[in-house]
C-alpha cells in the first residue's frame, strides 16, 4: 500500500509533519461537516483526527527537543 510505502520510506521530519497535517485537515474537514450538517458522526470523525494530530504533534515535539543542537554538539 501506499501509505505503507510513505511510512517507511520518508524521513521522520517529512513523515510527521505530513502525517500531522492529513490529520489535522481530516479533522477540520469533518467539523465543518458538521457545523453543516449538524450529525453526530461527523463530528466524531473530526474529534479523533484533531486527537491524533495532537498527539502526533506532541510527539514530534518531544523528539525534536530530544535531538541535540549541532552548535550544542561541539
Amino acid at each position: 500500500m501506499l501509505i505503507n510505502l510513505i511510512l517507511r520510506v520518508l524521513p521522520f521530519w517529512v513523515r510527521e509533519p505530513l502525517l500531522f497535517a492529513v490529520c489535522l485537515s481530516f479533522g477540520c474537514l469533518g467539523l465543518y461537516g458538521f457545523a453543516l450538517a449538524g450529525e453526530w458522526q461527523r463530528a466524531a470523525f473530526g474529534a479523533v483526527f484533531l486527537t491524533l494530530a495532537v498527539l502526533r504533534g506532541l510527539a514530534m515535539r518531544r523528539e525534536w527537543r530530544s535531538r541535540p543542537r549541532a552548535g550544542q554538539a561541539g
